[in-house]
């Protein structure tokens, strides 16, 4: 059998949520640089307002892995103690697809140290799930899904509490809090497929190891019902605000490095590199993803 018939009828499964076992929302290899993307309480968490850009091609040796656009961008309002972030996205595995956008709005408790604030955020998602059933047929010409409607818009939410200071940023959040359901096989046996809640802890912490050099260990750990816990940790050095160099790992799927520069403080370019170890591993130059983003802050 083909190997990319053998991808393709494990992406159906899993983009037809037959099982809660399946991550159906994107992820990033640099995730600590836009946690907003995560939970929508980190909204305007940063010091200065910025739009961006990532793109993400996972398996780039297998037809048919993961591709993932987003573009973003997030500002905080000190005079009304509330953050806005903007994301649009585009992530396509196999025959499946996803096409959205969220808004965050967050508000902030500020501590008597004006350094320390205390966020809580909600996140509106509206989102187009579609199947390409052309390349279904490869698979199966008497597939059900080949008589369903190609695609389904749905609309969720999202929410989350951040705390942020000079040294240390910790989160939770949940997203897709309120389970859209997926009516690709309208059945009278079928068992609605839907979007999952997908809950994160995320957390990093700035140490000034001398007066040019931060070091940033960081990690983001992912838990969706009746599926593993998803656990990515890793560290990060900065060098005055000019230079970054990083590592993180996977457990028990990849590790990878990033590095990155950024202009005049201004305009940064990072690169991520990830290589998994399962199960793509077992096919040649499959088991690698890389990663390009851009973005500009807004500084006075």
């Amino acid at each position: 059998m083909k190997l990319k018939i053998i991808i393709a009828s494990v992406l159906i499964l899993s983009a037809c949520c037959y099982t809660a076992g399946a991550q159906q929302i994107f992820t990033t290899s640099e995730y600590m640089q836009n946690n907003f993307l995560y939970n929508p309480a980190a909204a305007g968490a940063g010091d200065n307002p910025s739009i961006g850009m990532t793109y993400r091609k996972q398996w780039a040796g297998i037809d048919g892995g993961p591709q993932t656009f987003i573009a973003y961008g997030d500002k905080y309002f000190a005079k009304k103690k509330a953050g806005v972030g903007v994301s649009l996205y585009s992530d396509k595995t196999g025959p499946t697809s996803q096409t959205g956008g969220q808004i965050d709005l967050s508000y902030s408790v500020v501590m008597k140290d004006s350094s320390q604030r205390l966020m809580f955020g909600f996140g509106g998602q509206v989102l187009q799930y579609g199947i390409n059933k052309n390349e279904l047929n490869l698979v199966n010409p008497g597939d059900p899904l080949l008589s369903a409607p190609g695609s389904e818009i749905k609309a969720d939410m999202a929410a989350g509490i951040y705390y942020r200071s000079s040294t240390l940023d910790v989160g939770a959040s949940v997203e897709q809090l309120t389970q859209a359901k997926l009516n690709f096989l309208k059945t009278s046996g079928n068992e609605q497929g839907k979007l999952y809640r997908h809950y994160y802890f995320i957390a990093d912490y700035n140490w000034r190891t001398d007066e040019d050099n931060v070091l940033i260990p960081n990690f983001i750990v992912q838990y969706l019902p009746n599926a593993p816990v998803d656990i990515q940790g890793g560290v990060r050095l900065e060098y005055q605000d000019m230079l970054w160099i990083g590592f993180n790992a996977h457990y028990q799927q990849s590790f990878g490095l990033y590095a990155g520069v950024k202009i005049e403080h201004r305009f940064s370019i990072g690169y991520a590199y990830e290589e998994f170890n399962t199960p793509v591993s077992s096919f040649d130059n499959g088991g690698a993803s890389n990663e390009l983003s851009l973005r500009y802050f807004f500084i006075k």
